[in-house]
């Protein structure tokens, strides 16, 4: 794992990134050339040095284009890669998305730059590409190397549940080769093998302390022997924070947070994150506004009522305020008072299911971040009623007030829409995470992944 500005990103995923890059510029231009030689007129000589600035920009054209629509078909996440590998199916989609994107693009270039494709440029290029990119994929594994091998000190809940957290959120990056307990003997009555022994024996390259009960834990210097050895070695909190980008509430304690330095925001920060909000903010609703004329218009059409739907949420330290929403529910929708929504939520008017799969009835909350109520980023606001019912039930939970609440966030692009306590208790293991983490540059990356949600309506009900 990379940490940029405290957040933590896989480096196998930027290996893949970078490598495929490369290799879609390299055999998209190299693909062009040889099409366009083939395709040129018998008596037309081609002058590659002449051709090779729209070669060149045709290439550059091709890869953000083809990693971005790699991107949104979950070709970045190593398992999903792994398992399209041998159907191709979100591949061939990618690549079909690319090509006709890419072909208007280029049609609309002569228009821009003084820049004229050879016939069968087009085509050659992104068949090229597409080459490239099989070639990538086909040898995934010798790209981004085998699963890390993963040996875990437990075996009770705590153990089991970092060996989960694993199997789920691991993107088939790291592998649970053993769960051990040092202070049980073996099967033949001998003392337990030592951990650094067993690390070696299985080629462990993480070792992770995730003991239920430390009582009669012997096995502190074995683990100092695994890292002088070169292994890792982690507590179940850490380890799950930087791998897996979110703090299991059941393994915390307060000392992770008494003794975080990130927690500490300066002043500079404070004032550099609100000024990011406010251009955020500004850009989207000028961006927006002409659409949201129309969809004010729906709205009133489609049913009786007012435009918008205030309510009151929890902010920063606690303090309440009125977060703003265009109205996508019937106005009697909480005559029986407050309760979460719910898949096929029959409250949700016409205009309302359309405006709520594509978040945009969430675009007023910008006026929220103007007043300095609300970030662009943070944990999602939720209402009083519901905050003191799941500050009763789920430990850590008032550690969301300490920074503002986010129209995006990182548990909204890491998990699905929540509707119980036990969806709020997954969804606070991220929220933690950003209380922790949080950057300029973690929230840039939210605002990206947030893009591919709306775009593809995931995650809203």
């Amino acid at each position: 794992m990379l940490r940029v500005f405290h957040h933590y990103f896989s480096s196998r995923k930027l290996t893949l990134f970078i490598i495929e890059g490369a290799a879609i510029a390299l055999a998209c231009v190299l693909g062009a050339a040889a099409c366009a030689r083939v395709l040129a007129p018998a008596d037309t000589h081609l002058a590659l040095h002449q051709a090779m600035p729209g070669l060149l920009l045709l290439g550059a054209t091709f890869v953000p284009t083809f990693q971005f629509s790699l991107y949104l078909m979950d070709l970045y996440n190593l398992r999903v890669a792994a398992e399209d590998r041998s159907r191709g199916a979100r591949l061939l989609k990618a690549a079909g998305v690319t090509t006709a994107v890419v072909g208007l693009l280029m049609l609309a270039l002569p228009w821009v730059l003084p820049v004229q494709l050879p016939p069968g440029a087009l085509l050659g290029g992104a068949v090229g590409a597409l080459v490239g990119t099989l070639l990538v994929r086909s040898s995934l594994r010798a790209v981004v190397g085998v699963p890390s091998r993963v040996l875990i000190v437990g075996d009770g809940l705590k153990a089991r549940s970092v060996a989960n957290a694993i199997e789920q959120g691991g993107e088939d990056s790291f592998q649970v080769v053993a769960l051990v307990d040092p202070r049980e003997p073996r099967a033949n009555g001998e003392p337990a093998e030592p951990v650094d022994v067993t690390a070696e024996r299985l080629g462990a390259e993480f070792v992770v302390q995730a003991a239920d009960d430390m009582r009669g834990a012997n096995w502190m210097e074995a683990l100092l022997r695994c890292r002088l050895a070169g292994r890792r070695v982690y507590e179940a909190a850490g380890f799950c924070e930087r791998v897996l980008r979110r703090f299991p509430v059941a393994h915390l304690r307060t000392s992770d947070f008494a003794f975080a330095d990130e927690l500490t925001v300066s002043r500079t920060r404070r004032w550099a994150k609100r000024v990011f909000d406010i251009a955020v903010a500004s850009t989207l609703l000028l961006c927006a506004a002409p659409f949201l004329l129309l969809v004010a218009l729906a709205i009133k059409l489609d049913s009786k009522g007012p435009l918008f739907y205030r309510q009151e949420r929890v902010g920063l330290s606690g303090k309440t305020y009125w977060l703003w929403k265009f109205r996508s529910m019937r106005t009697d929708a909480e005559k029986d008072g407050a309760v979460w929504a719910r898949a096929n939520d029959d409250r949700v008017t016409r205009v309302g299911r359309f405006i709520r799969k594509t978040r945009i009835d969430e675009i007023p909350q910008v006026f929220n971040i103007l007043t300095g109520d609300m970030s662009f980023v943070g944990p999602r606001p939720e209402r009083p009623v519901f905050v003191e019912q799941l500050k009763q039930q789920i430990p850590f939970y008032g550690l969301r007030e300490a920074v503002k609440p986010g129209l995006t966030g990182w548990a909204q692009i890491r998990y699905p829409y929540g509707a119980s306590v036990e969806d709020a208790r997954n969804k606070l293991e991220f929220d933690l995470y950003y209380v922790k983490n949080g950057s300029l540059f973690l929230d840039m990356g939210i605002i990206f992944h947030t893009v591919r949600h709306v775009l593809l309506a995931r995650g809203a009900r």
